[in-house]
């Protein structure tokens, strides 16, 4: 299941992005978790969460670049690799349509393949479906509109199996206080909740106060070893009794 850029930049920052937030009356902040890639780690981590699946690697495709209509990703990723991860979330860049989402997806009965083929889908064994607009505030209400009507939630209370874990944005120097995400010292990139738990990741949505024991270079992840939390924050009580609730995915 990924997601379709138009451009990837980890080191954008609400300077960078100031005249193009003026442009379309938007946030500098919010626009540079845009450009960054940490709305789209979240994004693909909820995606994941919904759907059982993982990331392939930390970071996802890092903004591989595919300046191609998203149909030709079919050759891009490896069949038997899919199905040894039990899918996958993603994204690329540049691809066509864009803004859009897309699935790539396999078919094992022989019949619906013929008829995936008939219909001009292809041979397989992967078959791409996708959506070629972004209209968020159509699918915003109408997602919450689901839930209050009908009950249908959409992420299912399994326990997460992605999440974002914070990086450097620049070279961080011990006693510096982070900034929240979308702003000049940390991006987020998601990875799978395993690795997560182990490596003592911090969250890229709990950065906001916590400050800095030592340094970490650019590019570094930034864990719970690293840093001082600020104090009493509800936000990590909370996350500790995920944790404590929820089981380690393997």
């Amino acid at each position: 299941m990924g997601n379709i850029k138009g451009l990837q930049d980890r080191y954008r920052n609400p300077t960078t992005q100031k005249g193009f937030a003026e442009r379309w009356g938007q946030n500098p902040s919010m626009v540079t978790s845009f450009a960054d890639g940490s709305k789209v780690s979240f994004e693909q981590a909820i995606v994941a969460n919904a759907c059982g699946l993982q990331v392939k690697t930390r970071g996802m495709s890092r903004g591989y670049e595919h300046h191609e209509h998203v149909d030709t990703l079919t050759k891009y990723y490896d069949v038997e690799e899919l199905r040894e991860l039990g899918g996958i979330v993603d994204y690329v860049v540049g691809a066509q349509p864009n803004p859009g989402i897309y699935c790539i997806a396999e078919h094992t009965d022989p019949k619906q393949r013929h008829y995936l083929n008939l219909y001009k889908l292809g041979e397989g064994p992967l078959y791409s479906f996708y959506t070629p607009w972004h209209l968020c505030h159509f699918e915003v209400p109408n997602t919450v509109a689901r839930v209050v009507l009908f009950g249908d939630a959409d992420i299912p209370q399994a326990g997460p199996r992605v999440e974002v874990c914070a990086c450097a944005k620049i070279d961080l120097k011990a006693g510096e206080i982070l900034d929240e995400y979308g702003h000049y010292m940390t991006y987020g990139e998601a990875v799978n909740s395993s690795e997560m738990r182990r490596e003592r990741y911090l969250p890229e949505g709990l950065v906001e106060g916590c400050k800095l024991k030592r340094d970490v270079a650019k590019d570094a992840v930034i864990t719970y070893d690293d840093v001082e939390l600020p104090p009493d924050r509800l936000a990590d009580a909370l996350r500790a009794e995920q944790y404590a609730h929820f089981p380690a995915v393997v």
